[in-house]
């Protein structure tokens, strides 16, 4: 058998290293199970056994075995063959015990527990003075919620992948389930003939095997148990909310308090309508000192800047950098926005269709963590939609369609009467991120290697690039001809080109966009009139191309429809009858709809793709960056919040489970 591992002290468990092997029959003599078994070069076994009807059709349990000398601090098994995102059966050893821990690795942290998949401890488990061993039997490893919330089976008809991951070094508290341990020592994968473990013994083997109540002794304490407290009395709200539109590119954040109404005038006064907008980021500089999130103003050298998003296609992943990036900027002393948690509401906008598993762990930072007094998470298309107002009498503003075009990803989501229609929530991958890439990549090829100049190319396409109402036309326009032609229209620019001039952070911080001159436009020239200390791109299709991708995503060979048929394909999902009241309210919000010219060609392109009968109006609020924010602070001055909102009391009373449903219901029960 083949195994390959890596070893990276600092890589995070969500790093894996390509492996193979293949699984051999193997019979327990202990327990007398017939097991599919491979082991690796560290001598660590993973063993599984399936019923007969095993397959991808409907979830079934497992047995699982996993073997390993003492001399490991924990192994681990993961069962999406990475090691995010799926269930992790983590072991180790307590004394004569195997202990197990049930987890899902969801970024760079300890991975959490995973409530998802249950254990029978079964004969054959125990640890000796070379070895350790689990044999349970499990019912939630073989399926699970994917990162987009679908389910998946293991398919136990063939051969499939798992990850492995271990570490020497023991864990924080070997008979605490919930125990923290140290970042792995190694990771890979192997191949695992599911096919061959089926057996119509499964049942007579898990029966055989079943431990009675005193032939297991774990003096461990119980995983994910609720702490659970007397009745007490809700306390009184807190004074002042602190409104979180959490973004991959930037956070907006204000505080709002308890005594404003809904009057946009005296919001204005007292300043709830205007968020701070701060990078959501780590940075480091070409000086190579570290900046964290506004501190970002202070660099004066973004070339070659190196950036670390806590955010990752709209979801938090990483929670080190976030809670760095909170702290920062709300609790430590010297916060911008200084706020003491304990006497501060927390409301928190969210993307549509996060992963339970995401949720929960966002939950247990707000109240475990940073221990706000109270706290609610509310869709962010909802929070969006409160400020829309339809654009004609006629319509019905109970309904809308609201699209979210941001730095991580495009979204189309329908709601009814504020709430998201979930089945019909549709998801585009391109966003300002993927865009900011294409053009850094079309640049190098083209002009200079801007590969590590992202954050210059970013303000470059913010800047020039525009959505164009004629694509075909422009392309022409702006072709240069065959080899060795220069067409009129390509030198004089056509009304196309621009020249941007790069920043030197010296005598200029940031770009600048002029008007392209055709008789400057080689270094050559402009040495010979003396500028040449400015380096000049000129952009010519660059400026319309790059934003198309979200139009036509195939153009990078993204399989996924543009944005016109992903909205035609989230109005297919619901009833006809809806059509005309979606069509005409469609609220677009995001970065990327100030792109000039996108507002129109949205709309034109959805026209020609919906009914002929129906109306299209796409329409756009003021500040569409913010506008997620601003319904925000219209919640936060709204008395609903207090009781939609969970306080820590509470969250200690009745758990994380009771919270999802309470958050996920939308009421005040």
């Amino acid at each position: 058998m083949k195994w390959t591992s890596s070893l990276a002290g600092v890589v995070s468990l969500s790093t894996l290293v390509a492996a193979q092997a293949d699984s051999t029959s193997f019979v327990d003599a202990e327990t007398g199970i017939t097991f599919q078994s491979a082991t690796n070069a560290e001598g660590i076994t993973y063993r599984l056994a399936l019923p007969a009807d095993a397959s991808a059709e409907n979830p079934y349990d497992v047995i699982l075995q996993i073997e390993a000398p003492i001399t490991n601090g924990w192994v681990a098994w993961a069962w999406g063959g990475s090691m995010t995102y799926n269930p992790l059966t983590v072991v180790w050893a307590n004394g004569n015990d195997a202990v197990y821990s049930s987890r899902q690795a969801l970024g760079y942290y300890t991975p959490s527990p995973y409530e998802d998949a249950k254990y029978t401890v079964l004969k054959g488990t125990g640890a000796n003075a070379t070895h350790f061993k689990l044999t349970a039997l499990c019912t939630g490893c073989a399926s699970w919620p994917d990162f987009d919330g679908n389910a998946q089976t293991l398919d136990g008809t063939s051969e499939v992948n798992f990850a492995y991951a271990y570490s020497t070094t023991p864990v924080d508290e070997p008979d605490n389930q919930e125990t923290t341990f140290s970042i792995h020592d190694s990771v890979g994968h192997w191949t695992h003939d599911l096919g061959a473990a089926r057996s119509d013994k499964f049942a007579s083997w898990v029966a055989a095997n079943r431990l009675n109540a005193t032939s297991y002794h774990r003096p461990i304490r119980p995983l994910m148990a609720p702490s659970r407290k007397s009745k007490v009395h809700r306390p009184p709200p807190p004074s002042r909310t602190l409104v979180l539109d959490n973004g991959a590119y930037t956070i907006k954040a204000g505080f709002v308090t308890s005594d404003h109404n809904d009057d946009d005038a005296t919001a204005a006064h007292h300043g709830d309508n205007s968020p701070r907008l701060i990078p959501n980021c780590l940075a480091r500089g070409r000086d190579n000192k570290t900046y964290v999130a506004s501190e970002l103003a202070q660099c004066s050298d973004f070339s070659e800047a190196v950036f670390r998003r806590p955010v990752e296609k709209g979801f938090i992943v990483n929670w080190e950098a976030q809670r760095e990036i909170w702290e920062r900027e709300f609790l430590d002393d010297g916060a911008p926005q200084h706020c003491d948690p304990s006497e501060t509401r927390l409301l928190l906008a969210e993307p549509s269709n996060a992963l339970p598993t995401l949720q929960a762990n966002c939950d247990q930072m707000v109240f475990e963590e940073f221990g706000f007094a109270s706290y609610h998470r509310s869709p962010a298309a909802s929070l969006s939609a409160s400020t829309h107002a339809a654009p004609a009498a006629t319509t019905a503003t109970e309904l809308v369609l609201l699209v979210d075009s941001g730095y991580s990803h495009t979204t189309v989501t329908p709601l009814f009467q504020g709430k998201p229609i979930h089945p019909a929530v549709r998801r585009l991958d391109v966003g300002g991120k993927v865009l900011t890439n294409y053009l850094t990549r079309v640049l190098s090829l083209r002009h200079y290697d801007m590969r590590n100049e992202t954050h210059i190319v970013n303000e470059m396409k913010e800047a020039a690039c525009y959505v164009s109402l004629d694509f075909r036309n422009d392309l022409e326009r702006t072709w240069k001809g065959t080899r060795g032609e220069r067409r009129e229209p390509y030198l004089t620019g056509a009304g196309i080109a621009k020249d941007y001039v790069l920043p030197d952070f010296h005598a200029r911080a940031k770009g600048i966009v002029r008007d392209y001159d055709q008789t400057q436009g080689s270094r050559a020239k402009r040495l010979a009139v003396g500028e040449a200390s400015e380096d000049v791109l000129t952009l010519r299709n660059e400026r319309f191309t790059i934003p198309e991708l979200l139009f036509h995503p195939s153009d990078i060979g993204m399989r996924q429809p543009g944005l016109p048929e992903l909205i035609m394909q989230s109005l297919h999902c619901l009833p006809h009858g809806l059509w005309p009241g979606l069509l005409a309210n469609i609220f677009v919000v995001g970065g990327n709809s100030l792109f000039d010219g996108f507002m129109q060609r949205l709309e034109e392109d959805i026209r020609k793709l919906a009914p002929d009968d129906c109306v299209v109006c796409v329409t756009q609020p003021s500040q569409p960056i913010i506008n997620t924010w601003l319904g925000g602070a219209k919640l936060a001055r709204d008395a609903s919040l207090q009781s939609l909102a969970v306080t820590k009391l509470e969250y200690d009373e009745h758990g994380s489970a009771w919270l999802a449903r309470k958050f996920a219901s939308g009421t005040g029960s």
